[in-house]
């Protein structure tokens, strides 16, 4: 499997498996990722894609040479999408507006976000009335 546009089926189906998402379009290599009150734009181009499935290795993804040869493109693709999912619930402010893959200058390929603004605060529990101190009572 080393078809982009499969790939990305994929990992599409994936990620549709724990998250509501819409717009699934392999050709472009696009869909939108919904959360509660956000909506995350996923662009993963088919041929990056494929370029990218094809160099990760041992070093990204750890116990990989020991499957058999052939399931290594499913694994591949679970990990991608795993990737994808950790950085959309990791979004604690509601800041992340796009995934996507994209070329670093020494010619790797990564998965990339872009955010925008905090729109959500997290509040620190118990700030106004409590204290913290190193010593315990009794010792």
């Amino acid at each position: 499997m080393t078809d982009g546009e499969a790939l990305f089926s994929g990992i599409g189906e994936i990620v549709g498996r724990r998250h509501r998402i819409s717009g699934l379009d392999p050709e472009a290599g696009t869909f939108a990722l919904h959360g509660e009150d956000r909506t995350v734009r996923v662009e993963l181009g088919a041929d990056l894609l494929a370029e990218y499935v094809a160099q990760l290795g041992e070093d990204d993804i750890p116990g990989l040479s020991q499957s058999p040869q052939g399931e290594w493109d499913g694994i591949r693709i679970k990990r991608i999408a795993l990737w994808i999912e950790e950085m959309f619930e990791a979004d604690i402010y509601s800041s992340l507006l796009e995934i996507r893959l994209a070329r670093s200058a020494d010619g790797r390929i990564s998965l990339v976000d872009r955010r925008g603004p905090a729109r959500k605060s997290i509040p620190l529990a118990g700030t106004e009335s409590g204290y913290w101190s190193p010593d315990r009572p009794g010792t």
